[in-house]
């Protein structure tokens, strides 16, 4: 998705043309300072080969040496050989009836003139004097009579060490003459300051007389560094259960730009993935440390494809510098518990349906470089009695943190309520996520763990702990203890450990008779008393007999 305003690599140009675009490319004015009378041209040795070696480094512009086309030496701290910059080499032929050939250069004054007096307010001349150059295509159209000999232009590509080559491994030599140099290919740089055309002459002028005939260029580019985006920590972690929110930090450092250039666009971009995340509130927005006011940007959002931009209006692109550091810190709401319980937002490259995050300054486009993840897991809570019955009506509640040891109720606020259906499933009144109406959910959303990670965490590696409450029993049973339930990423597909049964013991009732039980007391009583008379009786008999 183009997120950058085009036509501000155009104005961009157009301010880094001319004779500063020269001081960008690292060319001396020398080369167009110089005429015929201060140098002479018949010293020109015409049979002498020239070159023109290009070296392409990204870092700012080096003012401890003089850009006179011989070879210097950046740097290494603070300029790097860019692979893969492209560049195209025309030679500039004539303007009007006026030759800039080989031979007009060895042998011509009014060529010297021309080049040297030619330009703007009769200064020297400048590539924006030549041609115009499209800033999207590259294509280069000649202008005030200008003629370019395109047929035989050259283009070269920088190695690993920076230095422009041919297809053929070789640096060009070129016939003595009048060159245009643009920039036509960024290879796979971020580059967001690109080098403004440059002229330069074979050979090129230097002092007392004297000729370079073999230059060496030193072309600037500015690179643009993605932003960096975190994730709040688990301790600051404040909603833990799907519908709440995680906090995200996104910083970007302003890239420098070459002499003369402005910044023309700003914009910093997060495509939240729309079926796990959904921008929720912006909490600051503010430039190394200072808040941007209202009108210094704008910031749009899309529902249906997660992206959220943050704009710098004309008022915000005033206040940056290099190496600023533009930070945004918003809420995003978590919509679901994915498979693995994992949601990672990381680099994109801004393209509508592909999550992610980035930046563009001055139409270039990078992704962002850092991953944050957060984890979730999925809560169930069966209520069951001792035969695993099936029971509705308990009430529950959720708490952070692990059960109290006496078994009392967890102090605070609970995280989420619920009651068990006629399945025993809990169902827990929860907000819906996208809609935020009051709906019930037999799956319980809790957060486990934030993390900024340089490399993807395995989700098992996650825990947190809940405490699970009966406040209520169902009528004729005991409450169950409380639980602590260890919540592992993902849904109880993935992490069954997170679903639980609670059981209930049923309530005892009072002692009952046992059936029939008092009149067979009392025969058996009557009947011991029976026997024992009767024994008596017999014994007193038997007395009475014997005397």
């Amino acid at each position: 998705m183009g997120i950058a305003r085009k036509g501000s690599l155009a104005r961009r140009v157009a301010a880094a043309a001319g004779a500063v675009a020269l001081g960008l490319a690292g060319l001396a004015g020398a080369a167009l300072t110089a005429n015929a009378t201060e140098t002479g041209v018949g010293n020109i040795e015409a049979g002498k080969a020239t070159s023109l070696t290009i070296n392409k480094y990204a870092g700012p512009q080096d003012t401890t040496h003089v850009p006179d086309g011989t070879v210097q030496t950046p740097d290494p701290s603070t300029h790097t050989a860019l692979k893969g910059v492209e560049f195209t080499i025309t030679p500039v032929s004539a303007k009007g009836d006026q030759s800039l050939t080989t031979d007009a250069i060895n042998t011509d004054s009014k060529a010297w003139d021309l080049i040297s007096q030619g330009g703007n307010n009769g200064g020297p001349l400048a590539a924006d004097d030549v041609a115009s150059v499209d800033p999207t295509t590259n294509a280069v159209t000649p202008k005030n009579s200008f003629v370019l000999d395109a047929a035989n232009a050259k283009t070269v590509t920088t190695d690993a060490q920076g230095v422009g080559r041919l297809a053929d491994g070789t640096v060009p030599t070129l016939p003595h003459g009048l060159y245009l140099v643009t920039e036509t290919g960024h290879g796979d740089n971020d580059i967001v300051s690109q080098t403004a055309p440059f002229l330069v002459t074979l050979p090129l002028p230097q002092t007392k007389g004297s000729w370079l005939y073999d230059v060496n260029a030193y072309p600037k580019n500015q690179i643009l560094t993605g932003p960096v985006k975190t994730i709040n920590t688990t301790e600051k972690q404040t909603g833990v259960k799907v519908g709440d929110t995680v906090q995200y930090t996104i910083e970007q450092e302003v890239p420098a730009l070459n002499t003369g250039e402005t910044y023309n666009d700003a914009v910093i971009y997060d495509n939240l993935d729309p079926a796990e995340l959904a921008f929720d509130s912006e909490v600051s927005v503010h430039n190394s440390g200072t808040d941007f006011v209202s009108g210094d940007y704008t910031r749009t959002t899309d529902a249906a494809t997660g992206v959220v931009k943050w704009t710098l209006n004309d008022s915000g692109l005033k206040k940056i510098n290099k190496g600023d550091k533009i930070t945004i810190v918003f809420n995003a709401k978590v919509l679901k518990v994915t498979v693995t319980g994992g949601i990672a937002n990381g680099p994109g490259n801004g393209e509508v349906g592909k999550p992610g995050y980035g930046s563009t300054f001055n139409g270039k486009t990078v992704p962002g470089t850092t991953t944050p993840y957060t984890f979730w897991g999925n809560l169930e809570v069966t209520k069951v009695d001792e035969s695993n019955n099936k029971l509705a009506n308990a009430d529950f509640s959720v708490y952070e943190g692990g059960c109290p040891a006496d078994n009392s109720q967890p102090a605070g606020t609970a995280v989420a309520t619920g009651t068990s259906d006629a399945n025993g499933l809990v169902q827990w009144s929860v907000n819906d996520p996208a809609t935020g109406a009051a709906s019930t959910d037999g799956s319980l959303g809790l957060f486990v763990a934030n993390i900024n990670s340089a490399t993807e965490p395995d989700p098992a590696s996650f825990s947190k702990d809940y405490c699970v409450y009966e406040t209520k029993a169902p009528a004729g049973f005991i409450k169950g203890d409380p639980q602590t339930v260890t919540i592992k990423p993902g849904t109880t597909a993935t992490s069954p450990a997170n679903a639980i049964d609670v059981t209930n013991v049923q309530q005892k009732h009072p002692n009952l008779p046992l059936t029939g039980a008092a009149g067979t007391v009392v025969m058996a009583l009557g009947g011991i008393a029976l026997v024992a008379a009767g024994g008596a009786a017999y014994a007193i008999s038997r007395k009475r007999s014997a005397r």
